[in-house]
């Protein structure tokens, strides 16, 4: 008896000791160190019994995937770090601040080292929970379910058990969902979106927790968004977090949310905390360079040390490409230039961003070929990172429906050119009909009109007057239903002297926009006001005679301003090259080009450079436009 006892303790010995882990899930206990057991006790505990294989996949999925998360908080005495950031940003004494909380050092504690079983259980049980008890559980299928119910954190917030928090504040209207076996995942995240506390814009955020995020309301479009996935997921209502890393044109990038249709299978975006499925949005409003989604599961985007991967791709191996979602994209191909470094591996597909190049997707380097996939429209440069630095691997080119232009320009081939910039005309409109009046009464009751406007063209624009007798007043006045919109007003007498006075008008909308500013010579302020009825001008102090009129709408800053210097660009393969500067006499420059070129202007007075480049074709200057 003694040795058949033996015998089945060697057996159960040998059955445990021989049970293996995937390689995948081997690699990941190997690195929990003194946490091993944790993560083992999950994945003891769902491989007992059968009927738990399904929970023991999602174990598997949790822990595979979870190199590379981790909590990142504040050692500090005090536990609500959205109370301390309210404080920061409303307080006028930061300094105090900082001295009463002691804000401390952040904290790092990677998941896999510091997560607990009790923790990961709790959290697969109730995800479990609500995706079998929703009535649109049966439409999600397992991966599904995996990426967009189970996950256990959002980004770097501080865990907490957040699923039993949304549950216990949501559970009026998580019982009606349960009862409504008609309902979609699309109406329920617009009616539990609509519950959501509304945000105001604050920056000086880091990730916060589910219970944060509720208390504290203040935050960016990322707080909005996360906020979103963790009550959705919580509710059992598939919910991904998108973003695109710049938008065209603007050196921002933006998040959102997306909620998968259990009926069609197909994301729809929405704003957490601010607008619903099917509702426009930042995320479908404006252009965007690539749209992005962030997934739980680790990807195999590149295989790149950290220094070869740029800023805005930072987490290149956490996401997915959704571009195509939304937008016509196609995958291309080019034969790799001649003097190209024909290295094999991972590229890169830069926008232009002013003059800098920026990262925005990723591609494949093949022997004979550049690849990129789901490209959409737009201006590109393929570079390369290494070392954190940036170099070109090809010539810029504009993608448009199946067709790519390579710009190479040619020195030998060069052209005359007469250039104007972009915008600076945006409320031309506005000031249409606007009048000028001269008076001696202050009440202008006996004002004379002696100027109509009548304008097309952007740029400052002059005006001869006459006038038989002198005034002491005189004004610019917007046309009906306007709020005057007018940057910069200048007055000359026949001497062609500039007249001085006190600026009048109709009060401002704010104090950034008072008619004062008319007169300061920056083409960048403006007078406005919230009347009908607008007028802004000058108290001359006493009777002068007007003879000419100067003046400037309300501009973008994109124009060229006579007296401003400025500087033209053109891109040589390796960097942008200059063609020398002028100063501006009109609303235009001239300049002997290159041919093929790409270019890129700068306003050297303002120390501004114009958000997009052009080309020339045709003979006529094409704008890449951020919209």
């Amino acid at each position: 008896m003694k040795n058949i006892k033996t015998i089945i303790i060697l057996l159960n010995f040998c059955a445990v000791s021989c049970t293996r882990f995937s390689p995948e899930i081997e690699a990941v206990l190997q690195q929990a160190g003194n946490n091993r057991k944790e993560l083992e006790e999950v994945l003891s505990r769902y491989s007992r019994h059968p009927e738990d294989s399904l929970k023991l996949r999602a174990a598997e999925f949790l822990i595979e995937n979870m190199p590379g998360k981790y909590s990142e908080y504040y050692d500090a005495p005090w536990n609500d770090v959205s109370t301390v950031h309210l404080r920061w940003t409303s307080s006028s004494d930061k300094l105090r601040v900082l001295d009463t909380y002691h804000l401390g050092e952040p904290v790092r504690k990677d998941d896999v080292t510091h997560i607990t079983a009790e923790y990961l259980i709790n959290n697969i049980e109730l995800a479990f929970k609500v995706w079998h008890e929703q009535p649109w559980g049966k439409d999600i299928p397992f991966d599904v379910f995996c990426e967009e119910i189970l996950p256990y954190r959002v980004d770097t917030e501080p865990l907490e058990n957040w699923r039993e928090k949304v549950l216990a504040s949501f559970a009026d209207i998580y019982r009606s969902f349960i009862k409504d076996t008609a309902i979609t995942t699309v109406e329920a995240c617009g009616r539990v979106n609509d519950l959501l506390p509304r945000f105001r814009l604050d920056k000086d955020f880091p990730n916060m927790s589910y219970s944060q995020l509720m208390s504290s309301t203040r935050g960016t479009c990322d707080a909005m968004a996360a906020l979103a996935v963790f009550v959705m997921r919580g509710l059992g209502i598939p919910v991904t977090m998108d973003f695109t890393n710049k938008w065209v044109g603007l050196p921002l990038g933006h998040s959102w949310n997306s909620v998968r249709d259990n009926r069609s299978g197909v994301h729809i975006s929405f704003m957490g905390a601010q607008s619903n499925p099917g509702q426009p949005h930042q995320g479908t409003t404006l252009t965007k360079a690539k749209a992005y989604r962030h997934v739980y599961a680790r990807q195999q985007n590149v295989a790149l040390d950290k220094e070869d991967i740029p800023p805005l791709l930072h987490n290149i191996n956490h996401i997915t490409d959704v571009t195509s979602e939304t937008e016509h994209c196609i995958d291309i191909w080019f034969p790799l230039p001649k003097d190209h470094l024909n290295r094999k591996g991972h590229i890169f597909l830069a926008t232009p961003d002013k003059m800098e190049w920026q990262p925005v997707a990723w591609g494949v380097v093949t022997a004979y070929s550049l690849e990129f996939h789901s490209v959409k429209s737009g201006l590109y440069l393929p570079v390369y990172y290494h070392n954190g630095i940036q170099t070109p691997a090809g010539s810029p080119f504009k993608f448009q429906y199946n067709s790519c232009r390579f710009y190479q320009p040619s020195l030998v081939r060069t052209r005359s050119f007469t250039g104007i910039a972009p915008g600076g005309n945006d409320w031309l409109h506005r000031i249409r009909g606007g009048i000028f009046e001269v008076a001696n009464r202050s009440d202008f009751s006996d004002a004379r009109r002696i100027h109509t406007i009548e304008i097309s063209g952007p740029g400052y624009h002059t005006v001869s007057v006459k006038t038989s007798s002198a005034y002491r007043y005189i004004r610019y006045v917007s046309p009906a239903g306007e709020h005057g919109h007018i940057s910069t007003l200048e007055f000359y007498d026949e001497n062609n002297e500039k007249l001085q006075g006190t600026a009048i008008g109709t009060p401002a909308t704010n104090t950034a926009n008072t008619c004062d500013k008319v007169f300061d010579d920056d083409i960048d302020s403006f007078f406005e006001t919230i009347s009908d009825h607008s007028w802004v001008g000058l108290d001359l102090g006493e009777p002068r005679r007007i003879a000419k009129i100067r003046y400037l709408p309300r501009t973008d800053g994109n124009g060229i301003y006579e007296g401003h210097v400025y500087e033209l660009f053109y891109w040589d393969g390796n960097e942008w090259h200059s063609l020398g500067r002028q100063t501006a006499t009109s609303h235009s420059l001239q300049y002997e080009v290159p041919v093929d070129a790409l270019f890129f202007l700068k306003n050297i007075t303002k120390n501004r450079m114009y958000k997009m480049p052009f080309t020339i074709e045709s003979g006529a200057q094409q704008w890449f436009h951020s919209s």
